[in-house]
């Protein structure tokens, strides 16, 4: 046997409990796993299991038989449960030619540490032990399964030899090692290219750069994230799959994991000393943003790594937090970059968009936020910054009395249109003027980061103009609501009249 060549217990049990099966007088065969039955004498193999089965192409066939043959799957459980994942041929396939997944997950031959199973919580084994997310993974599915990191030889039938880079203690408490481990690989760009061309080979070079990298391999801080605590061990998928750990609706669980978690933040502070807090995930949750994105579905919606970045992951400075708001919010990050406000912001290195929108816990914008009363968001800030400037309190009222004016105008006429429409009257045009005034509504609230006059009625104007027609058209409405009454009591009294005539004229022809 080579040098570094390790056989472990539970490998020499399995040759042993092999060697015990050979001698016996009677080898398992296929056929009698098939049809095995328990103490009860019901079926071991279940209908569902069988039946899956008889569907496999003869080659699958062919290579159930000869794990069977070799004694490395020997029991009609262990093949039940094999059959039971019911993968489709390629899968099956793989699984069926790799003697590591098939030896460890015989549970009668493996510790539970050592175990794969499809319900790791049921059977008492790890949570990374579990043969359906090892089946789906992403380097199981192009052939690099368990050899590819541990080392061996996946076709051989029993031991395997530990790659160099594998530590063989303390591989769980001291982490440092996975990143480069994982590295081996994916910052190999040849190599990549034979798998996933689009895949970056840089994840390494921007982990030592990120605080995280930083912690992990400079501090030593096994607190520190490493690849496995973001993309998982064996059911690692891609990112745009909903069950990936990655999924941009799974990110803010995935970060949160340790940023919500007090006892591992312990001891991190902000740059201004102050200590990190754990309220982020909590916070973004009930955000504009987490709602989107968590409750609505919205992958359009912001996630943690949207601003924070991947690999790279870093806190937003001060001048890079509009950049990472203006990804979505274009336009108003143009209008206010071309505003009076971007030159009052850097005099007071304040975080553009943040400064009045939050981070994490950002609430849904309303009109009530450019108020200039005591407690507002716009008057407080005028009050205290600039009150040599009136006309910035001046403004704001502005903006806010235009805004409100119009959305109390959209409002009311909606109510009108809806009880016009019900009366039997055409309210197409109303309508029509009312979707100019929405849109105009839209644009004006933009508007509001140009924090100027001339802009901001530029955008309002339609909308203010729209709002007349609007209510031009409605008392137009209700003025031929009005004729249509009178007209209709007026043709009834005629009807009434003209049959009372009749009625007279018919009793006169009687007598």
């Amino acid at each position: 046997m080579r040098t570094g060549f390790v056989i472990t217990g539970l490998v020499l049990a399995a040759v042993g409990l092999a060697a015990n099966r050979g001698l016996a007088e009677t080898k398992p065969t296929l056929s009698s796993l098939l049809t095995a039955k328990d103490k009860d004498g019901k079926p071991i193999i279940t209908q569902e299991e069988r039946t899956y089965f008889d569907g496999l192409n003869e080659n699958l066939k062919g290579l159930v038989n000869e794990v069977v043959q070799k004694q490395i799957v020997t029991r009609p459980e262990h093949l039940g449960m094999l059959l039971s994942l019911e993968l489709r041929p390629q899968k099956m396939e793989l699984l069926l030619k790799n003697n590591c997944a098939l030896c460890h997950s015989d549970s009668e031959i493996q510790t539970p540490e050592d175990l794969f199973s499809l319900s790791p919580k049921t059977a008492g084994t790890p949570g990374h032990m579990n043969l359906k997310d090892l089946v789906d993974d992403v380097h199981f599915q192009v052939g690099l399964s368990c050899a590819g990191c541990h080392g061996g030889d996946p076709t051989a039938d029993f031991g395997h030899e530990f790659v160099k880079q594998w530590p063989e203690k303390d591989r769980t408490k001291k982490r440092a090692w996975v990143a480069e481990f994982c590295a081996r690989c994916h910052s190999d760009p040849a190599l990549m290219h034979q798998f996933n061309a689009a895949l970056p080979t840089d994840q390494l070079a921007k982990f030592k750069e990120s605080p995280h990298g930083q912690l992990l391999l400079v501090k030593h801080d096994d607190r520190a994230p490493t690849c496995i605590s973001c993309h998982g061990v064996h059911g690692i998928r891609p990112a745009k799959d909903p069950q990936s750990k990655v999924f941009a609706q799974r990110v803010p669980e995935t970060c949160g994991a340790c940023h919500s978690n007090a006892q591992i933040m312990t001891g991190f502070t902000l740059p201004d000393g102050s200590a990190l807090p754990t309220t982020q995930l909590a916070e973004f949750k009930k955000s504009v943003h987490g709602r989107a994105l968590l409750e609505r579905g919205d992958l359009g919606a912001p996630a943690c790594n949207d601003c924070h970045g991947n690999h790279a992951a870093l806190p937003p400075g001060v001048a890079s937090v509009s950049r990472s708001c203006s990804i979505c919010h274009s336009t108003n990050a143009s209008l206010f970059d071309g505003s009076k406000h971007k030159q009052a912001f850097n005099e007071h290195n304040w975080a553009e968009c943040s400064k009045c929108h939050g981070n994490h816990a950002i609430a849904k914008t309303n009109d009530s936020m450019l108020s200039t009363k005591s407690g507002s968001l716009c008057g407080d800030c005028h009050r205290q910054f600039a009150s040599n400037h009136p006309e910035c309190i001046e403004t704001a009222n502005y903006f806010h009395d235009t805004i409100t004016q119009m959305d109390k105008a959209r409002t009311t006429f909606i109510t009108a249109s809806e009880k016009l429409a019900q009366r039997g009257l055409d309210v197409e045009p109303i309508d029509n003027q009312l979707n100019e005034l929405t849109d105009a509504l839209k644009k004006s609230r933009t508007y509001i980061h140009s924090f100027s006059h001339a802009p901001f009625q530029q955008a309002a104007a339609p909308g203010q103009e729209a709002a007349k027609q609007t209510r031009a058209l409605v008392e137009k409405a209700r003025q031929e609501y009005k004729y249509r009454q009178v007209g209709l009591a007026v043709s009834i009294a005629w009807i009434g009249l003209l049959m009372l005539a009749v009625y007279l004229k018919l009793r006169q022809l009687e007598t």
